[in-house]
């Protein structure tokens, strides 16, 4: 693999990048410790029983709206089946 005129200055980059980290280490290690700490105490607890009581709402809800759209269809279908039999029109199960 040929090497063109850039490597060498490619190499010199690396090497300042690594000392510049070595360097700036201890000042942003600590920064960046101070930052993550707290996310590393924080009580999830209240969030998760929070979103379990959301969650148990929306299914409640759910089943409410279900059970409101399958009277809905009952109530339609019977009708439909009694505008039916009083026009004298036999069923599908009638021959």
């Amino acid at each position: 693999m040929e090497k063109g005129p850039m490597a060498k200055y490619e190499f010199a980059a690396g090497i300042a990048v690594g000392i510049g980290i070595k360097w700036l280490s201890p000042i942003l290690v600590p920064m960046l410790g101070a930052l993550v700490s707290p996310l590393a105490r924080l009580d999830v607890k209240p969030l998760a029983k929070a979103s379990i009581k959301a969650g148990w709402v929306g299914l409640e809800r759910g089943r409410e709206l279900l059970a409101y759209v399958g009277e809905a269809m009952q109530d339609a279908v019977a009708e439909a089946r009694e505008e039916l039999v009083r026009d004298g029109k036999p069923s599908a199960g009638e021959s």
